[in-house]
């Protein structure tokens, strides 16, 4: 029986990791085991090779005192969790920096001491500080913003229940005026893939355009509310690099 904490990994890692944009070769595997069929993959080795999450599951766990890939650690990174709000976030920047710094390299310039005020043990952190999508916002271009937003862990509720997948109503990310927002919620067709048996007015989570689970409604609002204080965060950021 694959632990609760792989498999809700495996739910989360396993659509960026089919398309190519982390982690080890592997995908169906994580798929089975999201899935919580039987599956021929070493869920700890796989998730070691993904070089976004598993700096933060390491730090989070350790300041949790659980394994790194123990349900709470990997609650805490993904939809972020009252225990991971908890954690002292300049402790886990700097934590976190240790790491992912010497692995970086010297392309990875923005990452020093300044983003530290944007520092949180879950996803949303990484998405739009660690990665570098936010400083190629005023390129004009449309994929940064469409980038994280596919990136983004973000609570949907389910609108349509069709045979394919369904359609949910999703918060939108826009930007505008040197300034990220989410939008009022708008229909987005998204995939089912873990074989969840969802009806219509469930709360769910999205990722890279998949349903990863069920959640319930105070889950929903608390992700929500993560996800707007990290923009609070970015945006301040982006407003002082504006030319004066």
């Amino acid at each position: 029986m694959t632990a609760a904490g792989e498999r809700l990994f495996a739910r989360y890692a396993h659509q960026p990791n089919e398309r190519g944009y982390c982690g080890p070769e592997g995908a169906d595997g994580l798929a089975a085991v999201a899935r919580g069929e039987a599956a021929s993959v070493s869920v700890p080795d796989v998730a070691r090779r993904f070089s976004g999450a598993w700096p933060y599951l390491t730090v989070v766990g350790d300041l949790l005192g659980v394994d790194p890939l123990d349900e709470r650690a990997v609650r805490a990174y993904w939809t972020g969790s009252a225990e991971g709000d908890a954690l002292d976030a300049d402790e886990v920047w700097r934590r976190l920096v240790a790491i992912i710094g010497p692995q970086a390299g010297s392309y990875w310039t923005h990452l020093d001491d300044r983003l530290a005020a944007e520092a949180a043990p879950h996803h949303a952190f990484h998405v739009f500080g660690v990665y570098p999508w936010t400083r190629l916002l005023d390129t004009g271009l449309p994929e940064p913003v469409q980038v994280l937003a596919d990136c983004s862990v973000v609570p949907a509720r389910v609108r349509e229940v069709v045979d394919d997948g369904c359609l949910v109503d999703a918060p939108a990310l826009h930007y505008a005026d040197g300034s990220l927002a989410w939008g009022d919620a708008v229909p987005r067709r998204v995939a089912v893939p873990y074989g969840d048996e969802l009806a219509v007015g469930d709360a769910v989570t999205v990722h890279w355009d998949a349903v990863c689970e069920r959640i319930d409604d105070a889950d929903a609002a608390a992700l929500a509310a993560r996800l707007a204080s990290q923009l609070e965060r970015v945006n301040a950021r982006l407003a002082a690099a504006l030319p004066r």
